[in-house]
């Protein structure tokens, strides 16, 4: 229970009371006690006829995209013919972020109404929407009554899922791709020509034979499958927080996106996680079944406070691939000096593999250049980021040498670009 701001008012009145009292002296000495007696019975009476008659529902979807923001519906139904004021404020999880102000509500007789809240989950796994806690304004506007609500709004953090139609850049277009993975027989339809003798009669085109009106057979070359290996940096770097997620589950999301768009192409994928050491593995394989499997270890993974080593993850990439193929790395690009081990990784897989190294952009360093000095330290804090900027690029330089490519970007369009990579180099490699 609080006071609400009139029985605050009724308070400082009936202390006045009392002090004018003490002032005057006898009989208007005792006075104050007949406005306390009654103020004290009304906020019984308050909490006698207090009802809750009113009903608080939150509705969320079972699965949450991680990174994702999506609308948390709240509606209050007042089923009394009285007014009903009351204030929310909800206990969320850490997982979610999102603006937990406090929010009044002015209802009038078997009333309803619904307000949406923004919520975006920034952590994998099952979670819950945590307890509601409600403030009920009594009858006589006395005092505010609390309860709390545990709704058990459940709900599934998952990384997110690739959209229908991607605007890839340098103007590519992933297509009219449905999500619906087909069971490729390892052939591609060439062209259709007429029957001859001694073709199979299992190659016969039925329909354009109706059409034509002469048995027309179709052609197939073999379809040739890339085989890819994604690897995502779990260590103590990837704990850094950029544009509203941890560095690893951004990671994450992309390693979800680029596998679902690989598998429609009918490319193989495998995913590795590491640190020091792998953490965990999704074999080599296609279609729906890669999906899955790179999903389900997406969901588990963690960062961990141990400096990744890109190296002993290469040295397992060149015991998985026995043919030329892709190999992505989701990692951070630092100095030359604590790159040492990604540059040999690229030096490593380079002299066979395509390798792409994508990482996000750092906001915050060039925020710091762009801004203007303001403090006698700004321009000290400029020189540090500027030499931060300088040495990540002669990492990208050692790295571009060695033939791997780089892709940087935000958060946002990485992604994008990756799959652009990936679009754009398939065909070459695969007829390497």
């Amino acid at each position: 229970m609080s006071l609400s701001p009139l029985t605050l008012i009724f308070i400082g009145l009936i202390v006045l009371l009392a002090i004018f009292g003490i002032w005057i002296g006898a009989p208007v000495d005792g006075l104050w006690r007949v406005p306390t007696a009654f103020l004290i019975i009304f906020i019984a009476l308050e909490r006698v006829r207090l009802t809750a008659n009113y009903t608080v529902q939150r509705q969320l979807p079972t699965n949450l995209g991680l990174g994702e923001t999506i609308l948390c519906i709240v509606t209050v139904n007042n089923q009394s013919s009285l007014k009903l004021t009351i204030e929310t404020q909800a206990d969320y999880p850490d997982s979610l972020e999102t603006d937990n102000a406090l929010e009044r509500w002015l209802l009038g007789g078997n009333e309803s109404k619904t307000r949406n809240v923004l919520i975006m989950p920034t952590q994998l796994g099952e979670s819950t929407l945590g307890k509601l806690y409600l403030k009920q304004l009594g009858t006589y506007g006395l005092c505010w009554w609390v309860r709390a609500i545990d709704d058990h709004v459940n709900f599934t953090v998952e990384p997110v899922r690739l959209e229908k139609n991607i605007n890839l850049p340098g103007g590519q277009n992933s297509g009219n791709h449905s999500r619906n993975f087909l069971h490729n027989t390892g052939f591609d339809l060439l062209d259709l020509r007429d029957y001859q003798l001694g073709d199979s009669l299992r190659s016969i085109d039925w329909k354009a034979t109706a059409r034509r009106g002469k048995q027309v057979i179709r052609r197939f070359e073999r379809e040739h499958r890339l085989e890819i290996v994604v690897l995502i940096d779990c260590g103590i770097s990837s704990r850094i927080h950029c544009q509203g997620l941890d560095r690893l589950h951004h990671y994450i999301n992309i390693s979800s996106k680029f596998t679902e768009f690989a598998a429609m192409q009918g490319d193989k994928v495998a995913c590795i996680a590491y640190a020091q050491q792998a953490l965990g593995r999704a074999p080599m394989s296609g279609g729906i079944g890669a999906v899955k499997k790179v999903r389900h270890l997406l969901s588990r993974l963690s960062a961990t406070n141990e400096t990744a080593n890109p190296l002993n993850a290469a040295l397992e990439v060149k015991q998985l691939l026995k043919h030329r193929g892709l190999v992505i790395f989701l990692t951070e690009i630092e100095q030359p000096e604590a790159a040492s081990q990604l540059i040999q990784a690229g030096q490593l897989l380079g002299t066979k593999h395509q390798v792409l190294i994508a990482t996000l952009e750092d906001p915050e360093t060039s925020k710091a250049l762009a801004n203007k000095a303001q403090q006698w330290l700004d321009p000290y804090r400029q020189f540090a980021a500027l030499e931060y900027q300088r040495g990540k690029e002669m990492t990208r330089m050692q790295l571009r040498r060695n033939g791997v490519a780089i892709a940087v970007g935000s958060a946002k369009h990485l992604d994008q670009q990756v799959m652009a990579y990936y679009q754009k180099k398939r065909d070459i490699i695969g007829s390497a």
